[in-house]
């Protein structure tokens, strides 16, 4: 572009004041949707599109190439979290008890249990918690539970996926251990063990998606999806948007996604908070009559009436796990003080006096 141009007002020709050719900035949200619409450099939703570099919305302006992903993102999550799949809820429930006999879980509902039955009934299931509220070990029943129910599940193709090389191992490991623990529980009835070898290794998105040198398309797309039949993403915080709708995009429509991941947590380098956005009213749950009657018959879990009611598809097949077993007290009320943006309780916290945590006076000079 050698000029500004036209329709944004202020620009200044080669040899003049540029303090002259400023002029006043439009002053509300209607003005500026008037300059945008008058903008040759910006397509306007609804009109004839020419390829322009800026799309407006009619809310908001965004580089042609994140309106396109962030619409591809938005489309497909909202068509797979629609999309259901039958499901014997009496053979779920007998072995959800078998897997999760253990007795760990003190809180009810067990979110945990709850997770895995909601997830089997969709093509796709967001669980999110944070530190130490069991997601990997949530996962690994899930899995055990589609290789026990669903159509053909001893065939189930399930690939593991993460960001990096690191959470993508770290993944792997945590689903073999616990899958190792559980095929000592199931015994004969299910066999876990040579189901467990015919996971592959975990990825990085971008070795799964089939990442080329010199271009930011990928081998894998719609025209050439995933050979998957289940995708379990770890660390689902840390993908950005232009990644996430790649995925998705390569994903085939039968298959089912697992994301997991804190939504508070390792936030993308890139442009994008995809699971932040897609679980904004995960603490409030939101959940519709038919989806407690389906959890009480699959799972004889019981949901509390203040998580009830609101919430559209995505909120129907999204699980907060909410009872950490890695810390709680004045730590676990520190971070949900933080995570809040309360100041007044954290402070409180810090101020408590216990040993876990400690108020460090802003005038003390402190040597670490």
């Amino acid at each position: 572009m050698t000029a500004w141009p036209a329709c944004w007002a202020g620009a200044a020709s080669s040899g003049r004041n540029l303090a002259g050719t400023v002029v006043p900035l439009p002053k509300n949200a209607k003005a500026w949707a008037a300059q945008f619409s008058a903008c040759e450099e910006v397509w306007t939703v609804g009109e004839l599109d020419y390829g322009e570099p800026l799309v407006f919305d009619g809310e908001r302006l965004y580089l042609r190439r994140y309106w396109r992903d962030e619409t591809l993102v938005a489309r497909s999550i909202r068509d797979r979290a629609a999309r259901a799949h039958p499901v014997d809820a009496a053979a779920v429930h007998g072995w959800l008890d078998l897997l999760f006999a253990s007795g760990r879980a003190s809180e009810k509902p067990d979110w945990q249990k709850l997770a895995c039955a909601i997830a089997l009934r969709g093509s796709l299931a967001i669980i999110t918690g944070g530190p130490g509220t069991g997601k990997t070990y949530t996962v690994a029943r899930l899995l055990a539970l589609l290789f026990a129910t669903a159509p053909g599940g001893a065939q189930q193709r399930i690939a593991l996926a993460a960001p990096t090389g690191k959470a993508a191992a770290r993944l792997k490991q945590s689903i073999d251990k616990a899958l190792g623990e559980l095929a000592e529980r199931v015994g004969d009835k299910l066999p876990l063990v040579e189901l467990t070898g015919r996971i592959g290794a975990a990825r990085t998105l971008h070795s799964l998606l089939g990442a080329r040198p010199d271009t930011r398309a990928f081998a894998r797309h719609a025209g050439n999806p995933l050979d998957v039949d289940v995708l379990i993403v770890d660390e689902a915080s840390m993908v950005h948007l232009e990644m996430m709708a790649c995925l998705l995009d390569a994903l085939p429509p039968q298959a089912t996604l697992i994301l997991l991941g804190d939504k508070d947590q390792l936030a993308s380098v890139e442009a994008g908070a995809v699971l932040g956005d897609l679980c904004h009213d995960a603490k409030a749950g939101g959940y519709s009559e038919e989806t407690v009657a389906y959890v009480r018959e699959a799972s004889g879990e019981e949901l509390p009436s203040e998580f009830l009611g609101g919430g559209g598809p995505l909120a129907q097949q999204t699980v907060m796990l909410r009872h950490s077993r890695r810390f709680g007290g004045p730590i676990g009320q520190l971070a949900l003080a933080v995570n809040a943006g309360d100041i007044g309780g954290a402070e409180s916290v810090l101020r408590a006096g216990d040993a876990a945590v400690r108020w460090i006076d802003g005038a003390q000079q402190h040597r670490w």
